[in-house]
């Protein structure tokens, strides 16, 4: 009985180590309910998120989140320059727009942020902490444990 305690306790220890980084996964979306949580891969030990604003040529503007994973935040910040540019006409979006014969819009990143810690890049969601995981584990071999000592 006193090895499964230490492997019950060894289990909770380590568990945060175990698990991979997850984030909120978001492209334009317009509210938080529309972002997936995400399982990083392997190297991807940030999240990130960011607002975009994008001007249509008829002056309509439409906010939407960017959020995911990422291996760094340079990668970050170099992706979304890639994809909305840093100017009118300089982004991948917009030159595709171009190729289709569809009028550009403009594209505005802001509040542009990266952090290391599961889903800090969004609302955070109930029951990923240590102590969850604990109470969990204790509720779900309460009873095979109560039966045992009967």
């Amino acid at each position: 009985m006193r090895g499964l305690h230490l492997v019950l306790l060894a289990v909770l220890l380590c568990s945060d180590h175990a698990l991979s980084l997850q984030c909120y996964l978001c492209a334009g979306a317009q509210m938080a309910t529309q972002c997936w949580v995400m399982t990083c891969g392997q190297r991807q030990n940030f999240c990130f998120k960011g607002t975009v604003i994008t001007t249509w040529p008829d002056g309509q503007k439409v906010s939407g989140k960017s959020a995911g994973c990422a291996p760094s935040c340079e990668e970050v910040s170099y992706m979304m320059q890639t994809m909305y540019g840093k100017g009118p006409g300089t982004s991948l979006l917009a030159n595709i727009s171009k190729q289709l014969g569809l009028p550009a819009p403009k594209f505005d990143v802001q509040s542009l942020s990266c952090c290391e810690k599961d889903l800090c890049n969004g609302v955070s969601r109930p029951g990923r902490s240590l102590w969850a995981l604990a109470g969990g584990l204790l509720l779900s071999l309460g009873p095979a444990l109560l039966w045992a000592l009967l």
